[in-house]
């Protein structure tokens, strides 16, 4: 099974604004839901996990307003019909019905803290499932990256592969980015095996200007809307 993990429970302190960062609005969208949209539109993913923390209360609140939600994390027991409301709701964002996701509380403190309790907790049902781990702030990421992202990692004997952009990307438009580690930046997207273990990694480089639109910042953000105007 792969199992996409959406991780918003961050603090999102360097945004500087009154509104939690996967609420911001974007193309009359809260940031969290073009995410939403995008793993629900990938042909891989089986189910989608929301990790949300005391930082993102509103978050929360917000995805049980408008989303069929549960908090249950055993996937795999036959009399769990979560898998088929799922798969009626899939890509179909507009409908009706709702699409299916599982609500899961971390503790919001450090993001690696929180994915290792994921991991743990996780683990407690299989180990042997495949963990999507995308952040909530990367509005422009499309079905079609999810896919290659995970077609990639099928074919390779990782455990876990990370998704890297250049910094050339960055340099040519005048981006900063967060965090880089040999001449390349981390996109915000991992998979890993469902086990609490270290793993062998894989690094997958993708030169996506869609990828470096990771909100942290006003500025961010500002941009995102200047090219979206402009370019799109």
């Amino acid at each position: 099974m792969i199992i996409a993990i959406l991780m918003a429970g961050g603090r999102g302190t360097r945004l500087k604004v009154d509104v939690e960062k996967p609420l911001l609005r974007f193309q009359d969208k809260a940031l969290i839901d073009h995410v939403i949209q995008t793993l629900f539109n990938s042909k891989y993913i089986d189910e989608v996990v929301v990790a949300v923390s005391p930082n993102t209360p509103k978050t929360r609140e917000y995805l049980l307003d408008e989303y069929n939600t549960d908090f249950n994390y055993n996937f795999h027991r036959k009399e769990d019909n979560s898998n088929e409301i799922r798969k009626e709701s899939n890509g179909c964002m507009n409908r009706t019905k709702k699409p299916f996701l599982h609500i899961f509380n971390t503790s919001g403190l450090e993001y690696l803290e929180d994915l290792s309790y994921i991991l743990r907790t996780l683990e407690k049902y299989s180990d042997t499932d495949i963990l999507l781990f995308i952040n909530s702030d990367l509005p422009l990421i499309s079905s079609n990256i999810i896919d290659n992202v995970v077609e990639n990692y099928l074919n390779n004997n990782k455990e876990s592969l990370s998704l890297m952009i250049p910094i050339q990307i960055f340099e040519k438009y005048n981006i900063k980015p967060s965090i880089v580690i040999d001449d390349l930046v981390p996109s915000g997207l991992n998979i890993l095996v469902s086990k609490d273990v270290i793993q062998e990694e894989e690094r997958l480089i993708l030169s996506k200007l869609e990828l470096a639109f990771n909100i942290n910042t006003l500025d961010d953000f500002n941009f995102l809307n200047e090219y979206v105007t402009n370019f799109l």
